[in-house]
């Protein structure tokens, strides 16, 4: 289990880092192969230079309204006046701050755990799934965790909504534990330590001593048979109401309303991340990231995970897929192969959520499909809309293909 230290370590990294120094970076500096990834997928280098990005936060609403921050709670606590509500996203801010020392985690606010640092990615990526209070939801790369918070706080304490979430590091899920316990937020959640590529665990079929799904008689005779053929897959984590769930899959309870792919990639679209490589060093940053053979490793690791999702997703079922990358081949490419591959899948319009959006990348692969995927898809860069750059795509999977 992690430290409350390493917790709040991590939370920084979440979004909740301090990236507001002016930032004197020399793009001259940049590797060539990393330079020539940037002209080939058409993204301008300057982006690495855009300083004073704010950091996010969202409200805990697992508290009780009483117990929430108010906007002028945290300008107060923050000692600043640019602390701004996020519009299209409820309970959720941002705060820019001029004090290069302060941290998030110095505030009350943090300290009484009625916030929690997330970056606006991920919000958005969650918030496009629009969660409902009954919705089983999939997490297929969890890790760290502040995505699960959000989840669990939108799916709130009423109803039979519950959340999986995935991913292959133990340590990684160590941190996803050691925040929804920090925040209270886990009643509704389990953890599985497992390849998102090849996870296979239906929906829970109870929470606690309430049923989730009830079945007809020959759905249940055909279930126990199947069940005698399954191997119980024991979760890393799970919450009391969850952890003695059988994993009997039905016709009712075998595939997941909602499904979040917010895939491994190379960060190229975080500015932190990317500046962390000037201290490391430009030759961690070539092997790890800017080797053909492992961009195109990363490319297929993430059509696998949206197939795999996808799999694990019910007809008329959501899908998000999001990166943090900026490349063509992370994002338009990979839609337009899933949109090829799947043909029950529909693209569908996100919200803006007022943030000022980039424009989308022009895919080779299957041109009849580049107006659908720039009429809703979406892209944020550092310059466009002042905040890292991320990729979010929406999925509708059709019941008329079952």
């Amino acid at each position: 289990m992690s430290s409350n230290t390493d917790e709040d370590d991590q939370l920084e990294l979440m979004g909740a880092s301090n990236n507001n120094n002016a930032t004197h970076f020399d793009v001259s500096k940049l590797p060539d192969s990393f330079q020539k990834f940037l002209q080939d997928n058409s993204i301008d280098p300057q982006i690495y230079t855009v300083a004073s990005l704010p950091r996010y936060i969202r409200t805990n609403t697992h508290l009780p309204a009483d117990k929430r921050p108010t906007l002028q709670d945290l300008k107060a606590q923050f000692q600043t006046d640019k602390v701004y509500a996020v519009d299209g996203l409820d309970h959720f801010f941002s705060v820019q701050l001029d004090d290069t020392t302060q941290r998030i985690s110095d505030v009350p606010a943090y300290k009484e755990h009625a916030i929690f640092g997330i970056d606006l990615s991920s919000a958005i990526a969650v918030e496009a799934l629009e969660i409902q209070k009954d919705d089983q939801v999939l997490d297929l790369c969890c890790a760290p965790g502040a995505k699960l918070c959000m989840i669990a706080n939108l799916l709130g304490r009423d109803g039979l909504g519950t959340a999986t979430g995935v991913d292959l590091a133990g340590h990684r899920l160590a941190t996803c534990r050691s925040l929804l316990k920090k925040y209270k937020v886990g009643e509704k959640v389990r953890l599985f330590e497992a390849d998102g590529t090849t996870f296979s665990v239906p929906p829970p079929s109870r929470l606690g001593s309430r049923m989730i799904h009830s079945d007809s008689k020959d759905n249940n005779a055909m279930t126990t048979r199947k069940r005698q053929k399954m191997e119980l897959v024991k979760p890393f984590w799970a919450s009391r109401l969850l952890r003695f769930d059988n994993q009997a899959p039905t016709l009712a309870n075998a595939l997941y309303d909602k499904v979040l792919v917010d895939a491994e990639c190379t960060h190229d679209g975080s500015i932190a991340h990317i500046l962390k490589y000037e201290k490391w060093g430009w030759d961690t940053f070539e092997k790890n990231f800017m080797d053909p053979h492992r961009i195109d490793t990363i490319a297929e690791l993430q059509c696998n995970l949206m197939k795999q999702g996808w799999h694990m997703l019910k007809p008329g079922g959501i899908m998000i897929y999001s990166t943090c990358s900026l490349s063509i081949r992370q994002n338009e490419d990979n839609v337009a192969w899933f949109l090829n591959e799947f043909r029950d899948a529909q693209l569908e319009k996100i919200p803006n959520f007022d943030i000022p959006r980039a424009e989308i990348k022009q895919q080779k692969a299957h041109p009849a499909l580049q107006d659908d995927i720039e009429a809703n898809c979406l892209r944020f860069d550092p310059i466009s809309s002042n905040t890292s750059g991320f990729f979010v795509a929406r999925f509708l999977k059709s019941a008329l293909f079952t």
